[in-house]
């Protein structure tokens, strides 16, 4: 199954993030390295939202990463939430339905 974070980011965010960013990246590739967080990244114009994608068997993985994002933690994320995505199409997706399969 596929999980997006979302976070909702402060107005100032791209002011304050550069202290944090090396320490914010170490904690996002270590996700991946563990098979967790897919692809993560900003929206632009504006700078106000995060997307990172997961994978697994249930939210829990995306949970603890804004739990423990040094992001999250210096209050550079207004507000976060987990949402589970029902990948339908595509390279990888979780639950695959092709157009033979629709009725």
């Amino acid at each position: 199954m596929h999980y997006l974070l979302i976070y909702e980011l402060v107005p100032d965010y791209v002011t304050r993030r550069a202290p944090l960013r090396a320490a914010h990246l170490r904690h996002a590739w270590a996700s991946n390295a563990r098979g967790e967080m897919v692809l993560g990244g900003i929206l632009t114009e504006p700078v106000d939202r995060a997307v990172l994608m997961f994978q697994g068997d249930s939210p829990d993985a995306a949970r603890r990463f804004a739990e423990q994002d040094p992001y999250v933690l210096n209050g550079l994320v207004a507000h976060w939430d987990v949402r589970q995505w029902v990948t339908v199409a595509g390279d990888h997706p979780a639950t695959p339905v092709r157009p033979e399969d629709v009725a």
